[in-house]
C-alpha cells in the first residue's frame, strides 16, 4: 500500500514538472502573445500592443492609439502643424466641467508621455479657476514659442486655428483621443 502511494505521488510530481517544462519552452519559442499585428504607413511600421499601437519615429519609440490611416479623416490645417513642430513647451488646456473631462484629460496625458520622449514638455491647464492647481490657460496665452491646445467639444471631430489659438474639436470620447493622435503625427512628420 505504501509503496502505491509513493509510485502515485512521484507520478503526480513528474506530471506537475512536465507541465511546467511545457508552458516554458512554449512562451520561449511562441512568445506571449499570438499573432503580432502589424501596419505600414509612409515607411514606418506601426507594431500592436495590447491597448496601442507603437512605432519608432526618428529613432524614438512613440505609442498611439489610432494608426494614421484611422486618423486622416480628422481634417487639420498645415498651419497647425508648422505652429506645433520644433517647440519646446506646449500647453494643452479644456473647461474643467466638460462633458468629456475624463477622454480630454486622457487625451492631454498620452500626449506628454509620447512628447516627453522627444524632450518637449506639455503643461496642462484649464480655462478657469480650479481646485487642483493647475494653471490657467486660455487661448490668450498662446505665443508663437508656446503654442495652445484647447480641447473642447464640437459638433465634428476636426482641428482649426483660431487667431493664435489651436481648437481641437471632438464630439464623442475616442474622437478625442483621435484628435490627439493626429495632432502627434502632424507634430512627428507621419502626415503632413
Amino acid at each position: 500500500m505504501r509503496e502505491k502511494k509513493e509510485k502515485r505521488r512521484w507520478g503526480l510530481i513528474l506530471f506537475i514538472v512536465f507541465i511546467m517544462i511545457g508552458t516554458s519552452v512554449s512562451f520561449v519559442f511562441f512568445g506571449f502573445s499570438g499573432v503580432e499585428e502589424k501596419a505600414k504607413y509612409n515607411g514606418i511600421t506601426f507594431i500592436r500592443f495590447a491597448d496601442r499601437w507603437e512605432a519608432k519615429i526618428n529613432g524614438i519609440d512613440a505609442a498611439f492609439s489610432f494608426l494614421p490611416k484611422e486618423a486622416e479623416k480628422v481634417s487639420m490645417p498645415s498651419d497647425v502643424t508648422q505652429r506645433l513642430q520644433n517647440r519646446f513647451e506646449i500647453d494643452v488646456t479644456y473647461d474643467l466641467n466638460s462633458t468629456y473631462k475624463e477622454s480630454i484629460a486622457l487625451a492631454q496625458h498620452q500626449m506628454g508621455l509620447t512628447l516627453a520622449n522627444y524632450n518637449i514638455f506639455v503643461r496642462k491647464g484649464f480655462t478657469a479657476n480650479n481646485t487642483f492647481s493647475l494653471p490657467i490657460i486660455t487661448c490668450d496665452n498662446s505665443t508663437i514659442n508656446v503654442p495652445v491646445v484647447y480641447f473642447r467639444y464640437g459638433n465634428t471631430t476636426n482641428i482649426n486655428m483660431e487667431n493664435n489659438c489651436i481648437i481641437a474639436e471632438a464630439p464623442a470620447n475616442d474622437d478625442f483621443i483621435m484628435v490627439k493622435d493626429r495632432l502627434l503625427y502632424g507634430m512627428l512628420g507621419v502626415m503632413k
